[in-house]
């Protein structure tokens, strides 16, 4: 009874029963299929097509790398992967017989990125930049690599969400004038003030990192500090007062290409690839024609149910 419980619950039964009922309505609708030949109900197997096969289902349109692939298998590997190729042959062909493809979005949006997969991979074919390309994509892109500016600080925090006697500024001036007297250094500052929730200690951080953690007006301050070995501040952030050792400021800077040439490559392919699909998908549309029906496009004189036909709607 637990079994047969069991299977009654469970999801493949439920499948196999729903797919039953629609291959016995598909065959009400349409009677039995009296025009399907011998070669129909045959599932030719070559290396071309295992080939195919293993590139869509590996989403990497590689021939040459498959090739070698499919060569170096074992006779066991190729028996599974025809097993594999049969299998998923004989469900889309059933499925095509009982048209359960019409209609359906995600077939047409894998399809769409089946193509899509197939221009990047023809894009990147033939991509073999030389150092001067580089070199010129590098200069065009400067913005891109540079380097942000960076400062090196501690800070002994005073939180003016505590109640105190006195204000809290008053109370950072009190320990500012302490760690003088005492000469703390950058790794005494743990010892001293209030837990602040973020860093103690912010080594070579960007502007945009301190803003995050301290706020915009404590940044704005620190930027125009200089590196010393004294206590600066109070310094008024988000949160309370701090005084900092700001003892290290880095400026901007553009790295050489060689110690980031990969990176540039990669971002090269990219945008190679993106050029490239753009071109192919606009020369793709331009063979055909789009009629736009009863849709207004907001142009003067263009009634909702005006018929407009647009020929080469990429076209320049």
């Amino acid at each position: 009874m637990i079994a047969l419980k069991r299977l009654v619950r469970d999801p493949l039964l439920h499948f196999l029963i729903a797919g039953g009922l629609l291959f016995a309505l598909f065959r009400a609708l349409h009677g039995p299929d009296t025009s399907a030949t011998a070669d129909d109900r045959t599932i030719p197997v070559d290396r071309p097509a295992l080939l195919r096969f293993m590139q869509y289902r590996s989403m990497a349109f590689q021939p040459k790398y498959f090739d070698e692939q499919f060569a170096a298998m074992s006779p066991q590997k190729k028996r599974d992967l025809i097993d594999q190729y049969v299998r998923e042959e004989a469900l889309v062909r059933e499925a095509t017989t009982m048209g359960l493809a019409d209609g359906d979005y995600v077939i047409r949006r894998r399809m769409a990125e089946k193509m899509l997969y197939l221009m990047d991979d023809t894009a990147t074919e033939s991509f073999a930049p030389s150092e001067a390309t580089l070199q010129e994509y590098f200069l065009a892109h400067q913005d891109r690599y540079r380097v942000a500016p960076t400062m090196t600080f501690t800070h002994v925090f005073v939180d003016n969400e505590i109640k105190r006697h006195e204000s809290a500024v008053k109370v950072a001036e009190r320990l500012k004038r302490e760690l003088e007297l005492r000469k703390a250094g950058f790794d005494d500052a743990p010892r001293y003030g209030d837990r602040f929730p973020y860093l103690k200690n912010c080594v070579k951080r960007t502007p945009d990192f301190v803003e995050s953690q301290f706020g915009p007006g404590f940044t704005s301050v620190l930027a125009g500090l200089e590196p010393s070995s004294q206590w600066q501040g109070p310094i008024e952030s988000n949160y309370g007062y701090h005084l900092v050792l700001l003892t290290q400021r880095e400026a901007a800077y553009l790295p050489k290409l060689s110690a980031i040439e990969d990176q540039v490559r990669d971002d090269l392919l990219r945008d190679t690839i993106a050029a490239y699909r753009e071109r192919a998908i606009n020369d793709l549309t331009r063979r055909f024609t789009v009629r736009v029906q009863g849709i207004s496009l907001g142009q003067a004189g263009t009634a909702a149910s005006e018929s407009q036909h647009l020929v080469g709607a990429a076209a320049p």
